[in-house]
């Protein structure tokens, strides 16, 4: 009777491992110097050469960026412009996603290409046009312009995801609905929605880490420092003559944590999500 071994036996299972924690390594090194850099004093973390460990100016450091600047405001307008800018995207992306995987029309072929093609286009580009229509429906300096502006440099990208997603879920569902009386929009939004929960969890992930780290259209679209988002807040610690580094990482750490904590509660069905209708059967 033959003997199967699992990949993860013998030596050549723990070199895996051992260059799969190397890797990891490497790749948490710059995290690891953002978090040391974070929690040292402004000497420090210009000193050369560098010390391998904190000299314990946390406590300063963080005084200095949480009641001396507006980081918590600018993480909360961060917050609320990826969070709706994601909503509105999902709302504008999933009837046409829908329409894409289900329905046979007309120029179907070429909307799926210009969907596809507006996401090509660089977003500088489109910069000095979304001014001028922001400036002209009095949203310029608003968090609402860059809301619609994330909302739609996303949608292109999301509508391909849920269309993929949804693609893996038999059409016999929706046809075994419509014969019950539900409505192609009751049909869309809650039976096939939750079937392909995974590919639209990927998709709100996108558009919030999309958002998120956005910083060109809000440098451009945002004046008031009260509007500002946590990018351009943390770009106008970069100064001209000299720059606190320890300041500059801790509200780099401190903007970069929400993400990944999100991503990391939520990882399982991004993963999944990603793969979806990859294998169809």
């Amino acid at each position: 009777m033959d003997e199967t071994r699992s990949p993860g036996e013998g030596g050549w299972g723990w070199l895996a491992t051992a260059l799969t924690y190397a890797v990891a390594l490497v790749i948490s090194l710059p995290f690891l110097w953002m978090l040391k850099t974070a929690t040292e004093s402004s000497a420090a973390s210009t000193a050369f050469p560098p010390n391998l460990l904190p000299d314990g100016g946390f406590f300063e450091t963080f005084e200095t960026i949480f009641f001396n600047s507006k980081l918590l405001l600018w993480l909360w307008n961060s917050f609320v412009v990826s969070a709706v800018s994601t909503l509105l995207a999902l709302a504008l992306a999933i009837p046409a996603a829908y329409a894409l995987s289900r329905f046979r029309f007309w120029g179907k072929s070429g909307v799926s290409v210009a969907i596809l093609s507006a996401q090509m286009m660089p977003p500088i580009v489109l910069i000095i046009p979304l001014y001028t229509f922001f400036i002209r429906f009095g949203l310029a300096d608003s968090l609402w312009s860059v809301i619609i502006a994330n909302a739609a440099f996303a949608l292109p990208v999301i509508v391909w995801m849920l269309k993929t997603s949804f693609d893996t879920v038999p059409f016999e569902i929706d046809e075994a609905a419509r014969v019950d009386g539900a409505s192609w929009f009751h049909i869309s939004l809650l039976i096939v929605v939750p079937l392909a929960l995974p590919g639209v969890i990927a998709a709100s992930i996108f558009a919030f880490l999309n958002s998120w780290d956005e910083f060109l259209l809000a440098r451009t679209l945002l004046r008031s420092v009260d509007q500002w988002v946590g990018t351009i807040g943390l770009s106008s610690f970069m100064g001209e003559n000299a720059t606190p580094w320890n300041e500059v990482m801790a509200i780099a750490l401190a903007f970069t944590v929400p993400p990944v904590a999100l991503f990391l509660f939520i990882q399982k069905h991004f993963v999944s999500g990603l793969g979806s209708g990859a294998v169809k059967g």
